[in-house]
């Protein structure tokens, strides 16, 4: 703006000392008649006399003028200098910010002996390693353990996860968390592993060990992360030390006295004759200039990297790539309509702002891919999609808008103490070009697609799940892998089990029924829907509970079913963290991710009808913890708002193998059992204990067998077992895929809990 006054005062000056020095020269000719000499002298005195007064007064009028300009480039330099010292003091204590040592939780002999095998004996106080007990090396250990350990049921599997366990507690130092070895309060409960109830390990009953493999994979994760510092970072840094050190030549240019002794003002519009002069944005309104061209080629590849980063995003937070999508679309527009009606300093000046913005969101998404986050309800992961090639182009998509910034305050800086004659020119004439003006159309309209585009992306309820800018996208439930509709995929007799631990972690509860089921896939106005039928218990359950340490064991009074469990299902993707599943626990711009091949069965009506409420899941349900049973019931949540919270089952996709048959099937998760807010958690039974009526083990006395007792108790769910084991000859009589062939579903999860697992 102030370039832009002193160039219109300019005009004015010229203007008024040609128009007096014009005067005098035609008088002088009229004076001496026919003396064409002295008027050609003349004239080229008054042309002399206006340059020199014209340079003379303006050199002391332009620097005045400029003077405020200049201070706030001197300021936004300073700025940008101390900012980006910041960025680079809190990367680099990031960084830092690591274990730097060993974990104690890590060396637990509890831990190492129940969970892993990894040694043979602890002691009794202290829990140390007692002496003379074996420690199990993966790289050298040829067996299982003599004496039996759960964690060895396949010596090859153990094995390798001994030699994964070794490796993650020796580089502990590089990690910036240590891994908790269990869940105590249900926050973990996606990565529950079995749970075993024995008083020398200290569990209470909400207590449990976390999964192996899936311990080993956060641990896994945490590794990646490590590597990308050290092979990143330091990078990172040098970027970043890069971008300050041009800022502060930046700082130290514009901070520079303008010396028009060494580097006079041009006062006479010449050709623009070097490539640099044409691109110049000081000569943008020359005849010759190609600074249009070059400015909006420039801008077209800052967009571009921009654009692409925003195509890859990393981070969970839906915030940082909206804002930069919205960030984006501002840009393009402002800059196409600054452009087309000839505001180029204001266009020039508004990118830095924007480029400003670009390097903080930048920055932002940048953290994620190297830093995980701090563990709460989940683990560490990694995100597979991000390749170092990403990251190059993450940290471009911040460093790039800083060094044009750059090169823009030099730009301003320049016009600001030496404005083009082309300037003063183009703002006395006021002419406009045509060619320039389709040109400035043409720009206007493509800047004007590219908003649209990035807006479309965000306005779309697919493409904004899938570019992270809405926290929940729609998802169609794949059908189970070469499964037929309208089939009966089951009707045998299928056993359900349920096993607590009393909240002192003293009793073992195991409750089994066997029903006959049907499970058969519909659809209806294109949506998918499951009726599963569990017929009423043929007898041959148990509700039983222990006490392992001292051999004590009862009956639990419990009520049988009278009427069905016959249900119709909504069938939903299901959320990939358990969590998110229930909005009152999921953060507004948390990114949601889901499951195609994890089903939410969620309770709509009984089996077969469209109308009518749930008997199974309802107030009035046989199936529920009121009589001692666990299937469902108004308290088995699936998810939803807080005020309206669906009811049903959760299951995966699997394969399951028995008496050598390999079948399709669908399983409960773990962390339907476990995680609280499922509701299957925990529960307090009011009843009677009463003796067992089963014969004891062997070598344990019939007195084991409690007496009559009342029950009035907490208990914990250790794991559950809802398999829905699907019939292979119905499937590829119906025209289904065989299970060999043509999509078969995914194996079992690693660490899953065995189906019947033994008492004790």
């Amino acid at each position: 703006a102030a370039s832009r006054g002193t160039i219109r005062h300019l005009v004015t000056l010229t203007a008024r000392v040609r128009a007096e020095l014009s005067a005098q020269a035609r008088t002088c000719a009229r004076t001496r008649g026919p003396n064409m000499d002295f008027a050609e002298r003349a004239r080229e005195t008054v042309a002399d006399v206006e340059r020199g007064a014209a340079k003379a007064v303006d050199d002391v009028h332009v620097f005045r003028a400029g003077r405020r300009t200049g201070w706030l480039l001197i300021f936004l330099s300073v700025i940008m200098s101390a900012y980006l010292c910041a960025l680079m003091a809190y990367f680099a204590k990031e960084l830092n910010n690591v274990v730097g040592g060993a974990c104690p939780d890590y060396s637990d002999c509890m831990t190492n002996k129940e969970n892993w095998c990894k040694v043979s004996q602890c002691n009794f106080l202290g829990n140390g390693v007692a002496a003379g007990a074996t420690t199990y090396v993966g790289e050298t250990v040829t067996a299982c353990p003599l004496n039996g350990c759960s964690a060895c049921e396949d010596f090859e599997t153990w094995r390798e996860q001994l030699i994964r366990y070794d490796a993650c507690t020796a580089r502990t130092s590089r990690v910036r968390e240590c891994l908790p070895i269990k869940d105590t309060d249900g926050t973990l409960a996606q990565y529950r592993g079995p749970k075993v109830a024995n008083a020398a390990a200290g569990q209470s009953g909400s207590e449990a060990w976390l999964q192996r493999d899936a311990w080993l994979d956060a641990c896994d994760a945490q590794e990646t992360y490590a590597d990308r510092r050290e092979r990143g970072g330091k990078a990172v840094l040098g970027v970043l030390c890069v971008a300050l050190i041009i800022w502060l030549f930046g700082t130290f240019y514009v901070s520079r006295k303008p010396n028009y002794q060494k580097h006079p003002r041009e006062t006479v519009m010449r050709p623009l004759t070097t490539f640099s002069e044409k691109k110049s944005f000081n000569n943008r309104y020359h005849p010759d200039s190609i600074w249009l061209w070059f400015s909006t080629a420039t801008a077209l590849l800052g967009f571009v990297v921009q654009l692409y980063s925003f195509y890859t995003p990393t981070t969970t937070d839906t915030r940082i790539p909206l804002v930069q999508g919205v960030w984006i679309s501002l840009e393009v527009v402002n800059r196409g309509v600054l452009l087309f009606f000839d505001k180029f300093t204001m266009s020039e000046a508004s990118s830095i702002f924007f480029d400003i913005g670009f390097s903080i969101v930048g920055f932002t998404a940048l953290l994620e891919p190297f830093f995980e986050p701090a563990i709460t309800d989940r683990l560490p992961e990694v995100d597979e999609s991000i390749t170092d090639y990403a990251l190059a182009i993450r940290v471009i998509s911040f460093v790039f808008p800083l060094c044009t910034a750059v090169l823009k305050v030099k730009d301003l800086y320049i016009d600001n103490y030496w404005p083009s004659p082309a300037t003063a020119k183009w703002l006395s004439e006021g002419k406009r070009s045509f060619k320039r003006n389709v040109i400035k159309l043409v720009v206007l309209v493509l800047q004007i697609g590219a908003a649209v585009s990035v807006y479309g992306i965000m306005g779309s309820s697919t493409l904004c799940h899938q570019f992270r800018t809405c926290a929940r996208g729609t998802c169609t439930p794949d059908i189970p892998s070469g499964v037929p509709l309208d089939t009966e995929l089951i009707n045998n007799n299928l056993g359900y089990y349920h096993q607590m631990i009393s909240d002192d972690g003293a009793k073992k509860w195991r409750w089994q029924i066997n029903s006959q089921t049907s499970l058969k896939f519909t659809t209806v106005n294109g949506a998918l829907y499951a009726d599963l039928g569990i017929a009423v218990p043929n007898g041959n359950g148990e509700s039983t509970v222990t006490e392992p340490n001292n051999n004590l064991y009862w009956n639990v009074d419990a009520t049988t079913p009278s009427v069905a469990c016959n249900t119709r299902f909504r069938v939903e993707c299901q959320e990939i963290n358990p969590r998110h599943a229930f909005y009152n626990l999921t953060d507004k711009y948390e990114w949601v991710d889901y499951n195609k091949t994890m089903y939410k069965f969620v309770a709509v009506h009984d089996s077969g009808a469209m109308t009518g409420d749930p008997t199974c899941f309802g107030e009035s349900s046989e199936w529920w913890t009121d009589t001692e049973n666990f299937v469902g019931g108004p308290g088995a949540y699936v998810g939803g708002k807080s005020d309206s919270l669906d009811v049903g089952f959760i299951f995966m996709e699997q394969t399951c193998t028995s008496s050598g048959t390999t079948s399709r099937c669908l399983v409960e998760p773990p962390y339907v059992a476990v995680y609280s807010p499922y509701g299957r958690a925990s529960t307090k039974i009011s009843g009677t204990y009463t003796p067992w009526t089963q014969k004891p083990p062997a070598g344990v006395a019939d007195t084991s067998r409690g007496g009559s007792t009342a029950i009035d108790e907490g208990w914990s769910t250790s794991w559950r077992g809802f398999e829905l084991k699907m019939n292979e000859a119905a499937i590829t009589a119906a025209g289904g895929a065989p299970i060999g062939g043509g999509g078969a579903p995914p194996v079992q999860a690693p660490g899953a809990p065995p189906i019947n697992p033994p008492m004790g």
